[in-house]
């Protein structure tokens, strides 16, 4: 049985997905090392270093199936050290002597972390399609839903009515941030790393540089200005930005399961037949996969914070802060693919209850629409004042459950100006949304447009 969620028989897919799994197995890790010694012996062929032979050799048992990991892992605890058993076992598998020109100048943390940021950029980009697939949901939302009304809420409490498109836009415009940032990431993150003992390529020969840049590109990573050995700020980014990422989505999922209350009932998760929200109370419906949106991101949020600490690199290479990264930085992707996948179910099956926020909206029988009466009534007697009349009549309405409106109409210093039929228009919600439509349209043409222009 397995000790961690993310391999756990019984919530595995709870805490990760198949796709994530598969990506950070030690199977695929173990192949992105062999992956990268045999563009390095490719490379080191092309350039006359060893012999075209021996690279083809080399590059044809660099496959992780050819080696017996559990001898791999018996000698890593035999010996205490992280690739040599592997390039040992590597090296047998190797007909003739191309076992002895195996990992030619290169040192440990050279394939290791080839091996990591091949991982990485596999995953980040299986993270950005499935945000990609996000955003469309919220803008299709933010279209849908442009004009369906509804009670818009300032510290947890009823505020001023706006639309559900309105709040969907805003959810979609920081997910399509998060895309350039993503993007962003992209261009700048994922580097290549081939640069010796201590960083210098001195064992790699007077050609060196151009070495670097043949095997960078075999494995398609950008060439580093300089080795990152010590410099982990590259691989903190990455994470920031998936802790950014799942952030939002928690965000998204807490509102979703806030808005699913009972007592509220304007939005819930999609539900089947079969699922079971409780062992003992057989009508509950929870909010599983929003909760578990919310879960998830803390677990991010944990990884970038754990991994913030490999920025504290000592001299040119440091093992102690270097292996930080060995356990946060898969999690953070294992983690985000999770939430991926429970926001993607919810937003394709979100349930909008429309007649439930249209009945919410008279919840505080007219309070919601006191800065309307307020503004209006600011201009018969300056808005300073209006604000004392109408806060006073509006505590007086609240404490005693009554109709705002009605509190307005007794008060002399309002009935001076305005008749039920005027107070009826000024109290109407569905005449309060501000720009909600416009800006929701703004949000959804300006992403779409995006989306065109880089072709997608």
């Amino acid at each position: 049985m397995a000790c961690s969620k993310i391999e756990s028989v019984l919530y595995r897919d709870f805490f990760s997905t198949a796709k994530m799994r598969e990506i950070w197995d030690d199977c695929s890790i173990i192949q992105y090392w062999l992956d990268t010694e045999a563009a390095l012996a490719e490379s080191q062929a092309e350039m006359g270093i060893i012999p075209v032979e021996i690279a083809k050799e080399i590059v044809k048992k660099a496959k992780v199936e050819n080696l017996d990991l559990d001898a791999i892992r018996d000698e890593v605890n035999r010996i205490g050290h992280s690739l040599v058993p592997t390039l040992r076992e590597f090296q047998k598998k190797c007909d003739g002597k191309a076992g002895e020109y195996i990992h030619l100048g290169a040192t440990t943390q050279d394939i290791i972390d080839m091996g990591f940021i091949l991982a990485a950029k596999k995953a980040f980009d299986v993270v950005y399609e499935d945000l990609y697939e996000v955003e469309e949901l919220l803008v299709n939302l933010a279209e849908e839903h442009k004009n369906t009304i509804m009670a818009g809420r300032t510290h947890g409490q009823q505020a001023l009515p706006i639309t559900f498109g309105y709040k969907a836009a805003v959810w979609a415009s920081e997910i399509h941030r998060h895309l350039e940032r993503m993007e962003e990431c992209k261009k700048r993150d994922f580097v290549g790393q081939l640069s010796g003992a201590v960083g210098t390529l001195a064992s790699f020969g007077d050609r060196a540089l151009e070495l670097q840049e043949r095997v960078m590109s075999k494995l398609d990573l950008m060439v580093p200005d300089i080795s990152w050995h010590a410099s982990r700020d590259r691989i903190v980014s990455i994470v920031s930005v998936l802790a950014m990422i799942t952030g939002s989505l928690g965000k998204i999922g807490n509102e979703i399961v806030s808005l699913q209350k009972t007592e509220c009932s304007e939005l819930a998760e999609p539900w089947a037949d079969g699922v079971v929200g409780s062992s003992t109370m057989p009508h509950k419906r929870n909010p599983g996969a929003t909760e578990g949106m919310v879960t998830l991101s803390k677990f991010v949020k944990g990884s970038l914070v754990t991994i913030h600490e490999a920025l504290f690199q000592e001299h040119e290479r440091d093992g102690a802060f270097w292996k930080i990264e060995w356990v946060a930085l898969p999690e953070a992707f294992i983690y985000t693919g999770a939430t991926l996948a429970k926001a993607k179910k919810v937003l394709k099956g979100l349930v909008v209850n429309k007649k439930k926020m249209e009945q919410n909206l008279d919840i505080l029988k007219g309070l919601l629409l006191s800065e309307a009466a307020m503004l209006h009534l600011g201009e018969k007697l300056g808005k300073q004042t209006a604000h004392e009349v109408v806060y006073e009549i509006s505590m007086k309405a609240f404490k005693d459950d009554a109709s705002f409106k009605q509190y307005l109409l007794d008060d002399p210093r309002v009935s001076k100006y305005f008749t039920a039929g005027d107070l009826d228009k000024i109290l109407d919600p569905h005449a309060y949304t501000g720009f909600s439509r416009q800006l929701a349209e703004r949000v959804v043409t300006n992403i779409r447009k995006a989306r065109v222009e880089k072709g997608q």
